[in-house]
């Protein structure tokens, strides 16, 4: 039977608390990357900061593989950013590439070099500190008590980490496709392939993370939970749910986690075991097909916790001001489901 995609995952303080536009101007939402590493000053990489507007991150690398003579391949790029939107992010080039008179000459709308680094390597996907967003809402309806009542939740207790809408493509094309491939209705190309297996492997990570939502143990953790430690990739199991986890949790000091599919064994046990064990029976042909695919079992936290979060709300002018902080792989559309329903 083929499976259905048209699920909606639970937010974790519904209802929303206002209604709003989003995305309404491409200043509405504004995106700058921090890496995390410093420069060596040396080597055989030039890094180019870059500021785009309203262009996505594969259509700046072809611009720039055009105009610098290099494979796109050879082009790194910490993560993709918004198209609509104006976004900062850098790019990695070969430093022999790269030369005055190029960078003076180099012309596209929508693209503006700010700054040149050197550094000893490429640019690999991931390598980010966090990304900085400045959101702005508009047509904005809310309680102002409400409104501050909610993102006090959310910046003591997180929001849920979900992977975004836009890995699944634009009407979750992208996890039929996987579906039709591993039943060899056709063959992908492999950059294709890769995009399909990711938004597979994503979705049932959203399968568990969801079930969590929905018995509100997606932030406060199960007896048998494997834990990420706050800002790193570290993680622990423990079979008790103790007083000492419950306060490292209540601190944001530990984070619980879902596994991501691949080879290997489930780490979790009693309670947490459970509960992936049963959520993830019913997708045990993707389970199958992602580790022929050769893929590793790794985890991912289940909540995510802004940083620096800060809002202005101008009830005059209907509009909400967000400014966050948010990690590598972590999206600011699952801050805004718990604030805001959009509308047309």
């Amino acid at each position: 039977m083929k499976p259905s995609f048209q699920q909606i995952f639970p937010s974790a303080y519904s209802p929303a608390i206002c209604t709003g536009k989003l995305k309404q101007h491409v200043e509405d939402f504004i995106v700058t990357e921090a890496l995390s590493f410093p420069f060596s000053g040396e080597g055989e990489h030039a890094y180019l900061k870059i500021k785009k507007t309203n262009q996505n991150t594969n259509w700046v690398t072809k611009q720039l593989a055009k105009h610098f003579l290099v494979k796109e391949r050879d082009i790194g790029y910490a993560g993709l950013k918004d198209r609509h939107a104006i976004t900062t992010q850098w790019f990695s080039l070969p430093y022999k590439t790269i030369n005055a008179e190029k960078l003076n000459t180099f012309s596209e709308a929508g693209i503006e070099i700010l700054e040149q680094q050197r550094h000893s390597g490429k640019l690999r996907k991931g390598a980010i500190k966090y990304n900085h967003f400045n959101i702005t809402l508009r047509e904005v309806k809310a309680d102002a008590d409400a409104l501050s009542e909610r993102l006090n939740l959310i910046q003591q207790n997180g929001v849920p980490n979900y992977f975004d809408e836009q890995r699944f493509g634009r009407q979750r094309q992208n996890l039929v496709a996987f579906n039709d491939m591993i039943e060899g209705k056709f063959k992908p190309k492999r950059h294709k392939q890769r995009i399909y297996i990711s938004a597979a492997r994503s979705w049932l990570f959203n399968q568990v993370l969801a079930s969590r939502v929905s018995q509100q143990s997606w932030a406060t953790g199960l007896p048998g939970d494997v834990y990420q430690l706050d800002g790193s990739k570290t993680v622990f199991t423990t079979n008790e749910l103790d007083d000492v986890i419950r306060q490292r949790l209540a601190e944001n000091d530990i984070h619980p986690t879902a596994p991501l599919w691949g080879r290997g064994t489930l780490t979790t046990s009693g309670d947490a075991l459970g509960l992936e064990q049963a959520v993830l029976e019913a997708w045990s042909a993707w389970g199958n097909s992602l580790e022929k695919f050769g893929l590793k079992q790794q985890r991912r936290a289940t909540r995510v916790i802004p940083d620096c979060l800060e809002y202005d709300y101008n009830s005059d002018e209907n509009q909400l001001k967000l400014s966050f902080k948010l990690p590598s792989g972590a999206y600011a559309t699952n801050l805004l489901r718990e604030i805001i329903e959009p509308v047309d």
